[in-house]
């Protein structure tokens, strides 16, 4: 499997419990095979599981042990690109439906975690406003036409001036928009705990069981081969993440990069955090940072156009050393250190919208590839969109290039 990230991870030092599952050993049928272990997986999992659908989900590695650990999570129902921007490329009225389903999914996942907090445990999660920074003052008319989009459809936002973003915070900018409903999680607690509440409700998972060969069958249905054993299954979904490899027959139009993350010490005092608001910027790549449960502060960015992984340690800390400086100039009398930082893979489509639907030629296997800033609310409204086909009650409108594989 190809490393999607490398450095010392934060998420990990978290004591989540039973954290190892078994590797599958015996042939078994099933609904529903699910490919993948990580975010998009273990949402897809969940929701059937809440439908009654019988299916068991396999993973290559550990579970969580991909692009989910590296993720920052932050959760926005807004998207790398911007609603005003997406009605240009395809249509106001696919570009608002997408943005709306994607404001609903958030919505939907806060149900649905909480009702794991219940039973597991807390997963870190937070409800939060975000704040988009105008980065430059050629920025200000995007934020006000993003502003306009957003609240002609009712999703709940403001637009800040400088006057009234100096009233909150330390820092000045041209303006800000401010978006509601949105929030924060730790992703690779979320995954692990997931899986926990599965199988703690009865519900087959397996790792370190690689798909080494998938084929369907003159009946109809699939024979996925697995560490000598097989599964057959009637419908497949594909959620494997960063390891975009294994799906050798889509034509996948994909951007690689690659992103830095730091994480702070603990800091005593963040009174100078409006809101612990999530913050990101307009300008593209751009910096986000939030706050953790334990008062750190992480920050991410700085994309670079490349897929591979940093392995030079000199090269890793100059990096994280830029994020400290741009974090500080944010907060100029904030005086931390750095007490994780890792670099990772970032995969973005060229379009800006994620994968999700059925294969054009087959109905019967899906995909959940919730690429760009925006993952886990694309994982989330993919793990519906499946689970909704599945028993027939099809609730989101297939729109081609947003919810089908359609370019």
């Amino acid at each position: 499997m190809k490393i999607v990230h490398k450095g010392a991870n934060y998420w990990k030092t978290f004591d989540n419990g039973d954290t190892e599952w078994p590797a599958l050993q015996h042939s078994l049928s099933t609904h529903v095979l699910i490919i993948g272990g990580g975010m998009s997986g273990l949402l897809t999992a969940l929701l059937l599981h809440q439908h009654n659908i019988d299916f068991v989900l396999v993973e290559a590695g550990e579970l969580a042990g991909g692009s989910s650990s590296a993720s920052t999570g932050l959760l926005q129902y807004s998207n790398d690109i911007m609603l005003y921007e997406l009605r240009q490329q395809i249509g106001k009225e696919q570009a608002d439906y997408y943005y709306r389903c994607c404001y609903d999914a958030l919505q939907q996942l806060k149900t649905l975690i909480k009702s794991i907090e219940e039973d597991v445990g807390g997963l870190q999660y937070q409800a939060r406003s975000s704040l988009q920074l105008s980065t430059t003052t050629e920025d200000i008319a995007k934020l006000q036409q993003e502003y306009e989009a957003l609240s002609s459809i009712g999703l709940p936002c403001e637009l800040w001036d400088s006057e009234q973003l100096s009233q909150y915070f330390p820092f000045s900018r041209p303006n800000a928009l401010v978006t509601h409903h949105d929030a924060e999680i730790n992703p690779h607690l979320f995954v692990i705990k997931s899986a926990q509440y599965l199988m703690k409700h009865g519900q087959q998972l397996y790792e370190h069981s690689a798909v080494t060969g998938l084929s369907k069958l003159n009946s109809g249905r699939y024979r996925a081969d697995i560490n000598g054993v097989a599964i057959d299954a009637a419908t497949v979904v594909h959620a494997v993440g960063y390891q975009y490899q294994q799906l050798q027959q889509l034509q996948l139009q994909l951007l690689l990069a690659r992103s830095y993350v730091i994480v702070t010490e603990p800091i005593e005092n963040l009174d100078f955090w409006y809101e612990r608001m999530l913050i990101w910027e307009t300008a593209r790549p751009y910096f986000y940072t939030r706050i953790t449960d334990d008062n750190r502060i992480i920050i991410g960015g700085l994309d670079e156009p490349t897929s591979d992984i940093n392995w030079d340690q000199a090269s890793v800390s100059e990096h994280s050393e830029k994020l400290l400086s741009y974090l500080q100039q944010l907060f100029p009398e904030l005086d931390t250190r750095i007490a994780y930082q890792w670099n990772a893979t970032f995969i973005e489509t060229r379009d800006g919208l994620p994968y999700i639907g059925a294969h054009p030629q087959d109905p019967t296997q899906y995909f959940v590839l919730g690429y760009g800033g925006n993952g886990v609310v694309s994982s989330m409204l993919g793990a519906q969109y499946v689970a909704d086909a599945i028993i027939g009650q099809q609730s989101l409108q297939p729109l081609g290039t947003i919810l089908g594989l359609a370019r």
